[in-house]
């Protein structure tokens, strides 16, 4: 299989996994809860617009000000946009997926991570808009030496001020 065709085999199972977690916040947060169970034996009871562990500690979320933090080796050549909350962040064997929430337009987070990312030495390898409330960016870096994917997700919650946005990461050292 040549290198373009591994590349598409990727997308086409990296890209309907980042749309439908940022598109449809009720299932990305329905299947991050059970992710999150899984891997930490630790079950996420929400009612209502709160989240909270069970055991009565309070769940880090961006609607009470308080955040999940970011894993320690984020790496910092990856995109963040400006005023971001951390929503949640799962690592599933290798691949990290991160979900933001930032107030702003699609449009212009779009066009700033695009910029960023370049600089950055990452090569965009494919971008989809699919209205103004959303679009997906993919880029790869790593041409001698450990290759590594990003997936860059946005999505405007109906009705909602602010923009979800995913990060999605594979491979490589970071």
């Amino acid at each position: 299989m040549n290198d373009l065709a591994k590349r598409m085999s990727r997308l086409s199972l990296v890209l309907p996994l980042a749309l439908a977690a940022g598109g449809c916040q009720k299932v990305g947060q329905t299947a991050a809860d059970a992710a999150i169970a899984r891997a930490t034996g630790v079950a996420i009871d929400r009612d209502g617009e709160q989240a909270g562990l069970h055991g009565g500690e309070a769940a880090p979320d961006a609607r009470s000000g308080r955040q999940v933090a970011l894993p320690a080796d984020f790496p910092e050549d990856v995109y963040l946009p400006v005023h971001y909350q951390v929503n949640s962040v799962m690592d599933l064997q290798g691949v990290s997926m991160i979900s933001l929430s930032v107030p702003g337009e699609v449009g212009a987070l779009l066009a700033d991570a695009r910029e960023t990312m370049r600089a950055a030495g990452w090569t965009q390898s494919m971008s989809a808009q699919h209205s103004a409330d959303s679009a997906v960016l993919a880029f790869e870096k790593g041409e001698g030496g450990p290759r590594r994917s990003a997936t860059l997700s946005f999505n405007r919650n109906n009705g909602d001020r602010h923009v979800i946005v995913g990060v999605q990461l594979q491979g490589g050292s970071r």
